[in-house]
């Protein structure tokens, strides 16, 4: 009897010692001692006697029991973030400390360390990296895609950043700007319609609305400005605050609709109001060169040939020679230091060289007919002094 107490104690010892103890094991051994199953069945966790997460033969991870295919639209899936009573569904986070305020939202999707911590209410988010969104609170339909992007989001709908610290830094309230580039608009507190595709472009802006920039470090330094166009790199505005402007690689400049081509100081007008007075819509440094040159005529007494018309009065030569004696250039006609002063209007050039060959034409035609009067007159005198000599 004894024996066989021994024996059955040597059993129960032998057998207890062969499962996990719920406050630690010691002496495993890896490779023979293991969680799991050694047929060919799933590893089952749960909690409250439900079955929660189990992994497949085949390796596969199977949440909440969802075997059947197709969609599910009313779980939430967490990973060292989310929160235990969130009443919304479909949202995912997978790192630690993300998600973890949420409560209504729906649709989220945060990856990365802290990734979306903060947010309390909002749909249909994407955030994939450490600190991305960690302190956006309400906000919908946005994506923020590297370390630290829209950090410093507050909300908005429909703001997309690419890059690490892509406006990340200004506590940003707006809807729909795009920012692909590392600090890309970092520093945008508000504003909307603001896209920015390049390294550091726009970087400490903080206020507008409706800029472009493509290209590296453009703009960086400005604080405020709407409606500009900046492509290239390293492109530094007129103006500290600039509005409707235009740059493209430093060779093509615009301000509100006046487009130059070439190195400009100084910015062009607004108005397109040149120092002559006059209205332009292009402005071009060093001359074109081009094939052909059509220039439209506005009205039909804006091209000279009123000259030909029968009142039109001609300035006699004896007065056109005492004019160009006096001021050294036809009349009408710009002096050289008004040329170099206003430039030469090519239409109005034209149109008054017209008119000077044509009055010069008529002048000629004068002339022409006193020379045959006075031709007639001398062969008549001729004929006179024959008759008498015979």
């Amino acid at each position: 009897m004894k024996k066989t107490i021994v024996l059955l104690a040597a059993v129960f010892s032998f057998t207890a010692n062969a499962q996990w103890n719920l406050t630690g094991n010691a002496g495993t051994t890896p490779g023979t001692n293991f969680i799991g199953t050694t047929d060919n069945q799933s590893l089952v966790f749960k909690t409250n006697n439900a079955e929660k997460m189990k992994i497949t033969p085949n390796g596969r991870f199977i949440f909440f029991n969802v075997t059947s295919p197709g969609m599910v639209w009313d779980k939430n899936l967490f990973f060292g973030g989310g929160t235990d009573n969130a009443s919304g569904s479909s949202n995912t986070a997978f790192g630690m400390g993300s998600l973890t305020q949420n409560t209504t939202g729906n649709g989220n999707t945060a990856l990365g360390n802290n990734a979306m911590s903060s947010i309390s209410s909002g749909d249909n988010n994407v955030s994939v990296g450490q600190n991305s969104m960690r302190h956006t609170i309400d906000a919908t339909m946005n994506v923020a895609v590297g370390m630290n992007s829209l950090e410093y989001f507050k909300q908005g709908t429909g703001n997309v950043g690419i890059g690490n610290s892509v406006m990340g830094s200004g506590s940003l309230t707006g809807d729909y700007n795009v920012g692909i580039g590392w600090d890309a608009l970092r520093y945008l507190t508000a504003g909307k319609n603001n896209t920015v595709v390049g390294t550091s472009s726009l970087v400490s802006l903080a206020g507008g609305t409706n800029n472009i920039a493509v290209g590296s470090s453009n703009a960086k330094a400005i604080l405020s400005g709407d409606n500009n166009i900046f492509i290239g790199n390293f492109i530094t505005p007129y103006m500290s605050s600039p509005q409707n402007e235009l740059n493209i690689g430093n060779w093509i400049v615009g301000n509100n609709g006046t487009i130059g081509i070439g190195q400009f100081t100084t910015q062009l007008p607004a108005d397109g109001i040149a120092p002559d007075g006059q209205k332009y819509k292009l402005f071009v440094k060093e001359g074109i060169r081009t094939e052909r040159v059509k220039v439209d005529i506005a009205a039909n007494n804006g091209w000279a040939d009123y000259v030909f018309e029968k009142d039109y009065k001609l300035m006699p030569l004896n007065d056109l020679a005492q004019f160009i004696d006096k001021n050294g250039h036809l009349p009408e006609v710009p002096t050289t230091e008004e040329a170099i002063k206003n430039g030469i209007e090519l239409k109005e050039m034209n149109i008054l060289l017209l008119k000077k060959v044509e009055e010069l034409t008529l002048h000629l035609i004068d002339q022409n007919k006193e020379l045959k009067a006075q031709k007639m007159e001398i062969e008549t005198l001729k004929k006179q002094v024959n008759s008498s000599k015979q």
